[in-house]
């Protein structure tokens, strides 16, 4: 069959034999029309050599792009090619290296390749200088699979938020937080922050860290994390840390700021021996710090991030954090925007929200008390 010569596997290539199977398919798709036959897997499996497994990989990969269709008892056929699909990404213009946005698009960008999805980015600042009917008109006009929103939801304005909410287009956000989805009726893909912290400060104590300093971020909606002050002293309680509100810190997020309140803090001479942090950017600021200081990290002091900058393992000494893994954030945005229905607006809370995984990781700025040093440093 024809389809034979599209299909050329070179097993010294660097690329993976089923990435060339995918291709060879796709350009076969392109030149022959829907309900082209092709054939069985054990005849193409026989004659290109390849494993089983492999070949369904790819054509597993071609089902899910619209490429061909499979249908029981009858065997593979091209499938009728759908519409250019375009996924709008609408992202503010900071390039800041602490805003997630800027490490979660690579994993849009790459599953989107993997589907044929064409991504269009625009700006979110260009898009609050338009009036809201023409945020409307270019919305409805371009007719996009779907919109993944990844500002803040505290930056979208009113008249914003209404034409979304009003758009047959779904729209998702990416990567937030359980008290942003209760106050907007978007789908969401939200970290339990609450959770997530609460994991972290239970690793630390494990360690035999109890005499935890907290630095928090004074502009964030709640005292940490999902938590409110007398909570979370309830929380470190509850896990065996120390609740005394002095150790508890909250600050702007700029480094001579951070480091004015952790000196402030070493000069009460009151003990610590572990600094959990808002964000890993804070724990960098800190480690600095301690740095002023000539304070070790971990020898001295151990520092705990959160939120997995990519950059944290390069770090000497690399840092210990909540992983969000931005990455897969990203990709499984992808895969979820193209799952959710054009009435999106009816899906009840429980569909609307889904729970993004995280991972604690232990590097070595997180180092375990010896049993004497486990009553302060």
């Amino acid at each position: 069959m024809m389809i034979y010569h599209y299909l050329k596997v070179d097993k010294q290539s660097g690329t993976p034999i089923y990435q060339q199977l995918v291709s060879g398919i796709e350009r076969f798709c392109r030149d022959y029309p829907p309900e082209t036959p092709i054939p069985p897997e054990r005849d193409l499996s026989k004659t290109l050599g390849v494993s089983r497994t492999t070949l369904r990989q790819a054509l597993k990969e071609c089902c899910d792009r619209g490429l061909i269709i499979s249908r029981w008892a009858k065997g593979i056929f091209v499938a009728e090619q759908k519409k250019r699909r375009r996924i709008l990404v609408m992202m503010p213009e900071s390039t800041m290296i602490s805003m997630p946005w800027n490490y979660t698009l690579p994993g849009i960008e790459q599953r989107a390749a993997e589907l044929s999805i064409t991504v269009e980015k625009i700006s979110t600042t260009f898009l609050r200088s338009q009036t809201k009917e023409q945020i409307r008109h270019f919305l409805e006009q371009e007719d996009f699979t779907g919109i993944l929103h990844m500002d803040y939801l505290s930056w979208i304005e009113a008249e914003e938020l209404d034409v979304l909410r009003n758009i047959h287009t779904p729209v998702l956000f990416p990567h937030s937080c359980l008290y942003w989805f209760r106050q907007m009726p978007f789908p969401m893909n939200v970290v339990d922050e609450r959770k997530a912290f609460r994991d972290a400060i239970a690793a630390m104590v494990e360690m035999g860290h109890t005499e935890i300093m907290t630095l928090g971020a004074d502009s964030y909606y709640d005292a940490i994390r999902g938590y409110s002050e007398d909570e979370y002293l309830k929380l470190l309680e509850g896990i065996g840390a120390n609740p005394d509100p002095e150790l508890f810190r909250r600050v702007q997020y700029d480094e001579e700021k951070i480091a004015e309140t952790v000196s402030a803090l070493l000069k009460t001479k009151r003990k610590f021996t572990a600094i959990i942090c808002f964000s890993d950017f804070y724990a960098i600021m800190a480690m600095k710090a301690l740095k002023r200081y000539s304070l070790r990290v971990p020898e001295d002091v151990s520092i705990m991030g959160f939120c997995g900058f990519p950059g944290g393992k390069f770090l000497t000494p690399g840092l210990s954090t909540i992983d969000f893994n931005y990455l897969l954030i990203g990709r499984n945005a992808v895969d979820r925007l193209l799952a959710i229905p054009s009435e999106w607006q009816k899906m009840n809370e429980s569909e609307r929200v889904n729970f993004s995984p995280y991972e604690l990781v232990i590097r070595e700025s997180m180092k375990p008390l010896k049993k004497k040093n486990r009553k302060g440093k």
